[in-house]
């Protein structure tokens, strides 16, 4: 059975995915040109399979295991190819990916299978391979070509790491300001502002990309993700923790999914306002890991001292849920702000570049599910449940990430356009889930039991 089960994961990785790039790249439209070269793309192609085969040989013979995450080795391997480039089976096989589509002068293959086929790989090996290599063997490789050897360094002559220090002081700082102003039985909560931004922004960004002809629609999605948002979280939260009013990304997405899916059979244009959400949506909620750093949700596992924040604030689920009081952990909303920003200029990029909007949805959909996969990797809430060694979250980006595929072969044509002249009903929708959004997650009744009732003990 297990030689079975070797032989199918193996099969999967070797010629499904292969398989199916071949297949995606052929099927969706990309708004940029390739470059075509049959001798680089050979020689690039050439040079990756035998990066690739290498570096699966060295596992078999020094590592003692097989080239899969499945059946990890019984050894470290550091030496030889290892010892050359980071993670060299998938190096390798990006590498390929690259060659062929240079070969056969794909200009989807170049700009989009390509960067997708490498994120997928940063996310595997940095969101799982990595963890358990540490957690195994107390260390991992460090090659010539990784980017401790070749970024880092480059990184501090620009200042970089001056500001990655800054910022992390900055979300320590957050993440111990809970506070709260309680007038009677009703208390405001010091987060109000970032959630009220991010639902104004959302709000204002999606009419201001969809039109005044859709306010209704817009709304409508707006208002249902938040709901879903909230369900999610009693779904899977409350019965866990002592809140009685938890909030879930997923429920969100999947609310405003069903919903558009819903709409989509009365309005043509559902396509485009999903596509206007997926543009918004990473500065919503990159403005919305704020409120998660002063609330404590979102919180990141144990980590070294220097590469962590330190929260003492008894107020922040990091000590009252998470009892992780006073040990370093990760900055994971920090993680998530950075990754969020980098995805909203990069589909914004694409939406400018003509990108339709299939492509965008699938894109939001792709990166967001990596992104979130990588976030969980490093999180440390105790509520949240492990399956087959990982954390459940991690499955449902898994999906995102195939939906998102799914959604790239769909090639709707249609794109958001910017309506300048709606921005009176932009602004006014602004204001609106301003209030509503602040309300919602940042308002409670801190002395009552009933459901809904609180967000923080």
């Amino acid at each position: 059975m297990i030689a079975l089960y070797q032989f199918l994961y193996g099969l999967f990785f070797i010629a499904v995915v292969p398989v199916f790039l071949f297949f995606f790249s052929a099927k969706v439209e990309v708004p940029f040109r390739g470059f075509q070269s049959q001798g680089i793309g050979g020689l690039v192609t050439a040079i990756g399979l035998l990066i690739m085969f290498r570096g699966m040989w060295e596992i078999y013979i020094v590592g003692k295991g097989h080239p899969m995450n499945a059946f990890p080795p019984k050894k470290l391997v550091t030496t030889g190819i290892y010892g050359i480039f980071p993670h060299p089976i998938y190096f390798g096989f990006c590498m390929g990916v690259l060659g062929v589509s240079i070969a056969l002068g794909s200009a989807t293959g170049l700009w989009l299978t390509t960067p997708l086929t490498a994120l997928g790989c940063i996310a595997l090996s940095v969101g799982y391979e990595d963890l358990y290599l540490k957690r195994t063997f107390g260390t991992l490789p460090r090659p010539l070509l990784s980017y401790r050897g070749i970024l880092s360094p480059f990184f501090g002559v620009i200042g970089l790491r001056t500001l990655w220090e800054k910022a992390i002081q900055l979300s320590q700082i957050l993440a111990n300001s809970w506070s709260a102003k309680q007038i009677g039985r009703f208390r405001i909560i010091n987060h109000f502002l970032y959630s009220a931004l991010a639902g104004g922004l959302g709000a204002y960004l999606v009419i201001m990309w969809t039109g005044r002809a859709e306010l209704v629609t817009t709304g409508t999605l707006i208002f249902v993700g938040l709901v879903g948002a909230a369900l999610f979280g009693q779904l899977m939260l409350v019965s866990r923790n002592g809140l009685s009013r938890p909030f879930g990304y997923f429920g969100s997405l999947l609310g405003i999914g069903i919903a558009g899916l819903i709409l989509s059979f009365y309005n043509q244009n559902t396509s485009v306002i999903l596509a206007a959400f997926s543009l918004a949506a990473p500065w919503v909620q990159g403005i919305g890991r704020l409120r998660c750093l002063v609330q404590g949700c979102c919180h990141g596992a144990q980590t070294e001292a220097e590469k962590g924040i330190i929260v003492t604030n008894p107020h922040s689920r990091v000590c009252s849920l998470g009892n992780l009081q006073g040990i370093p952990i990760h900055p994971t909303q920090l993680y998530s702000i950075l990754g969020n920003t980098c995805l909203g200029l990069v589909l914004i990029g694409w939406w400018k570049s003509g990108a339709g909007s299939s492509l965008i949805i699938g894109l939001y959909l792709f990166g967001s599910g990596v992104l979130r996969f990588l976030e969980e990797s490093r999180r440390g809430e105790p509520m949240t449940p492990i399956i087959a060694k990982l954390r459940i979250y991690q499955w449902y980006s898994v999906f995102m990430v195939v939906l998102g595929m799914g959604m790239m072969l769909i090639n709707e044509s249609k794109s958001p356009i910017w309506h300048g002249g709606d921005w009176l009903q932009a602004v006014s929708a602004g204001i609106l889930f301003f209030f509503v959004t602040g309300l919602f997650m940042s308002t409670d009744f801190p002395n009552s039991n009933r459901r809904f009732s609180r967000l923080s003990g």
